[in-house]
C-alpha cells in the first residue's frame, strides 16, 4: 500500500510467519473474502488506470516537463529506499514528490510519476499487489489532485501562506483514501474488520503526511524561486526523515512482530490450560463417583443412592436459580457424592445391622458426618464440598447434628441436600421396611417444611417433583416411567389441597 506511500508487501495478510508456525498462504484467502478482495483489486487497478488515461488526455504545453522528471526521479528513488511496516506493507517518502507533482503539474504530471514510482517498487512483489498498489496510490494522489486549486498545475505562482491550507486539506484526503483501500485489503485478506485494521496500523501517519504534503508543496515553491537547484535544497529534510522513521520503524517492528507472537502463543496456551482444567475436572468428578459408588456399594441398602440424591440436588438447585458449571454447582454436585464417606468409620456391624440400632450403635451412626469432614479436611479442591458432608443432617430448626446448626447457617447446598436424602431415602427400600409411594414421600416433606427443611428449598422441590415424579417411578433401576411430550401428568386437585394443607401452606401448591 502506498500512504507515504505506503504499499502492500509480499502479501495482504498481516503479520510475518516465523519458522516455528505452520500457517496457511498468506497469498490465497478463501471463500467470499477471496472473492471480494479480487473484486477490490481489479476494480483498485482499473481505477487507476482510467486516471492515467485522464492524465494524459489533459497533457497540454502548459506543464512543466522538466519538473515532471524531476519528481518522477525522486519519486523512483523514494520507492526504492523504502522501509517495511511490521511485515505486512511498506513505507516510502514518495509522497513528497508525488505531492509536488500534485501542485505542480496536475494529473498529466501524475500520469506519468505515479506508475514509474510503481514500477520502481515492484521488484520482487506479485503482480496482483503491485496492480493494486498502483491503483491505490494513483486514486489517493488523484483525491489530492481533485481538492487543491488547479491554478498552481499550470504555471500559477503559489501564494504563502495561503497556499497552506488547500495543501493541507489535500494531504488528509490522500492518506484517507490510502489507507482506507489498503485497510480494505489486508482486512479482506486476514478476515479482520476494516476499523481493526486501519486502527492498528496507520492513524499514527497523519501529522507525517500533513508534514510531507507542506514539504512537498514548498519543494514547488523552491522550483518557482531557483529551478531544480530549488528542489535540491528540500531534498536534505526528507532524507533526514527517512533516516528517523527508519530508526523508529526497526525499532517498533521487531517489538510488534514478538507481541503478535506471544498473544498467539499465550491464546493456545490458554486453550490448553482450559483444556487440562476440563479434564482434571472430569477426572475430579469420575473418581469421586467411583468412590461413591463403592461407599455405597458396602452399605447393601443404598446402592446407586449417592448418584441419585447428587442427581436431585442439583434439580433442586437449578430451581432455585442456581447456575449450572460453576464452582459452587460443582462443589454440592461433589458434596452430595461424598455425603456418606465418613461411613467408612463405621463398623460393618453397626452399618449392615438388619434391625433396630441401639442408642450407643445410633451414636456411632451419627459420627460418620464428622468422620467425612475429617477425611475430606486436607483436599483442598473439596474444601467448599466437605460443608455439606459436616451439615448434611442438620435441621433448619436447629435440632440436627453435629453442631445443631439452623437456619440460613446451614449452607445452601445442605439445606437442598437433606431434601433429597430424605425423599430417596423414604421412597427406598429397607430391611426394615419398604419404601414409600413418591406422593407420601413428598406430603412427608412438605409436612416438615419449615422444622427439618428449609422452606424455600422445599418449594423447589415441589417444583422438581411435578416436573420428575408426578407419574413415574422414582428409581431408574426400577423402570422409570416418562410420560410423552405434552401428557404431562399433575397432581390431582384433592391431593394437592390434602398435601398443601399438612404442610401448613394454605393450598398454596
Amino acid at each position: 500500500m502506498q500512504v507515504f506511500g505506503i504499499t502492500v508487501e509480499r502479501g495482504f495478510v498481516p503479520g510475518v510467519s516465523r519458522p516455528d508456525e505452520a500457517s496457511a498462504s498468506p497469498e490465497s484467502p478463501g471463500g467470499a473474502s477471496a472473492f471480494f478482495l479480487n473484486v477490490l483489486v481489479l476494480l483498485t487497478f482499473a481505477a487507476g488506470a482510467a486516471l492515467v488515461a485522464y492524465g494524459g488526455v489533459l497533457a497540454a504545453d502548459g506543464v512543466n516537463w522538466e519538473l515532471v522528471a524531476a519528481m518522477a526521479a525522486l519519486a523512483v528513488l523514494a520507492e526504492r529506499a523504502d522501509m517495511s511496516l511490521y511485515g505486512d506493507s511498506r513505507v516510502s517518502l514518495a509522497i513528497v514528490p508525488i505531492f509536488a507533482t500534485v501542485v505542480g503539474a496536475g494529473m498529466p504530471g501524475l500520469a506519468i510519476v505515479v506508475p514509474l514510482a510503481i514500477i520502481a517498487s515492484a521488484y520482487g512483489r506479485p503482480l496482483r499487489k503491485t496492480a493494486f498498489n498502483f491503483g491505490a496510490l494513483m486514486l489517493a494522489a488523484a483525491a489530492a489532485a481533485a481538492v487543491m486549486p488547479q491554478t498552481y498545475a499550470t504555471g500559477g505562482a503559489l501564494e504563502w501562506p495561503q497556499i497552506l491550507l488547500p495543501a493541507t486539506i489535500a494531504g488528509c484526503v490522500n492518506f484517507a483514501v490510502n489507507t482506507l483501500l489498503v485497510s480494505a485489503a489486508i482486512g479482506l485478506s486476514s478476515r479482520s474488520s476494516l476499523p481493526k485494521v486501519w486502527a492498528e496500523h496507520f492513524p499514527w501517519l497523519l501529522p507525517h503526511y500533513v508534514i510531507l504534503a507542506a514539504i512537498g508543496t514548498a519543494v514547488i515553491a523552491a522550483h518557482q524561486a531557483m529551478g531544480l537547484w530549488g528542489i535540491a535544497v528540500f531534498i536534505a529534510p526528507p532524507l533526514m526523515m527517512r533516516l528517523s522513521i527508519k530508526q523508529y520503524l526497526d525499532r517498533t517492528t521487531k517489538n510488534v512482530l514478538d507481541l503478535r507472537h506471544a498473544h498467539g502463543q499465550l491464546q493456545k496456551a490458554h486453550g490448553q490450560v482450559t483444556d487440562a482444567m476440563d479434564s482434571l475436572r472430569n477426572a475430579y468428578d469420575g473418581t469421586l463417583r467411583s468412590l461413591s459408588a463403592a461407599l455405597d456399594a458396602r452399605d447393601s441398602e443404598t446402592g446407586g443412592h449417592s448418584e441419585r440424591v447428587a442427581d436431585l440436588t442439583l434439580a433442586i438447585a437449578a430451581e432455585i436459580g442456581m447456575e449450572k458449571d460453576t464452582d459452587e454447582w460443582r462443589n454440592i454436585s461433589w458434596g452430595a457424592l461424598l455425603h456418606d464417606v465418613g461411613k467408612i468409620a463405621v463398623p460393618d456391624a453397626i452399618l449392615r445391622k438388619p434391625g433396630a440400632l441401639t442408642d450407643d450403635e445410633w451414636q456411632a451412626m451419627r459420627g460418620h458426618a464428622a468422620a467425612g469432614y475429617e477425611i475430606l479436611l486436607k483436599i483442598d479442591f473439596l474444601k467448599t464440598a466437605r460443608e455439606i458432608v459436616l451439615c448434611h443432617h442438620e435441621r433448619y430448626d436447629g435440632g440436627g447434628y453435629p453442631r445443631g446448626l439452623a437456619g440460613e447457617e446451614i449452607p445452601l447446598g445442605a439445606r437442598i441436600f437433606t431434601i433429597a436424602d430424605a425423599f430417596d431415602a423414604m421412597t427406598s427400600d429397607r430391611t426394615y421396611r419398604c419404601a414409600m409411594p413418591a406422593e407420601q414421600a413428598l406430603a412427608e416433606v412438605l409436612r416438615n417444611s419449615g422444622t427439618q427443611f428449609d422452606p424455600t428449598a422445599v418449594r423447589a422441590f415441589l417444583s422438581v417433583y411435578q416436573k420428575r415424579f408426578v407419574g413415574t417411578v422414582h428409581h431408574g433401576h426400577l423402570a422409570s416411567v416418562r410420560e410423552a411430550p405434552g401428557e404431562h401428568a399433575e397432581l390431582s386437585e384433592s391431593l394437592k389441597q390434602a398435601i398443601a394443607e399438612a404442610a401448613g401452606l394454605d393450598g398454596e401448591l
